[in-house]
């Protein structure tokens, strides 16, 4: 298990724990596109989550805070309540994942992690 506080999560989180960062929202990222629309997974990780911030809340639990507005941010026609749906999938798969890269969870532990 990680040994830190948010504190130093927020300090290290772009320097010691970048990889594990990286691991968590590719993972997240690899679960969604197989099962939902690739074009909308792909727009939400290059158009919101490129922007977003992961945090930790301690007691093993991370949030992910998004950019103002990110449905807005989606270029094409795309239906607002399917990609809502996809967008909280996608975060919750994140926050689970970074669970995972350090220790709170279990890979295979349901976690809250949403079933397609």
């Amino acid at each position: 298990m990680a040994d830190f506080t948010p504190e130093e999560f927020e300090t290290g989180k772009y320097t010691e724990y970048f990889p594990q960062l990286q691991t968590a929202y590719k993972r997240a990222f690899n679960d969604l596109n197989e099962r939902y629309d690739s074009t909308l997974v792909h727009s939400l990780d290059q158009q919101v989550l490129n922007e977003s911030e992961p945090h930790y809340e301690g007691d093993g639990e991370f949030s992910v805070e998004l950019p103002a507005d990110p449905l807005d941010r989606l270029d094409g026609v795309v239906e607002r309540e399917k990609a809502e749906t996809v967008l909280d999938r996608y975060v919750e798969g994140i926050e689970h994942q970074l669970r995972v890269v350090f220790d709170f969870a279990d890979e295979g532990e349901d976690d809250g992690q949403p079933k397609a």
